[in-house]
């Protein structure tokens, strides 16, 4: 699937990524990750538009800034 970018002329506020495009941008993440993540109510948020999954780019990066730590001691 390719990137959907945002236009004026379809009114999309997001640029959406497909679960592949989402795994080949995060080291360590799978398109089977994702799955699971989504099954148990994990990870980032996604939408389902019929039986295609998409993830919002910005919710992505704000997702993946949550989960910034600075120690492993840190309750997660």
């Amino acid at each position: 699937m390719a990137t959907t970018t945002n236009t004026a002329r379809a009114g999309l506020a997001h640029t959406f990524l497909s679960p592949e495009e989402v795994a080949a941008m995060l080291p360590g993440v799978t398109k089977g990750k994702l799955a699971m993540w989504r099954y148990e109510g994990k990870g980032p948020r996604y939408r389902k538009l019929g039986r295609t999954i998409v993830y919002a780019l910005d919710e992505l990066e704000d997702w993946v800034e949550a989960s910034t730590r600075t120690g492993t001691s840190e309750a997660v």
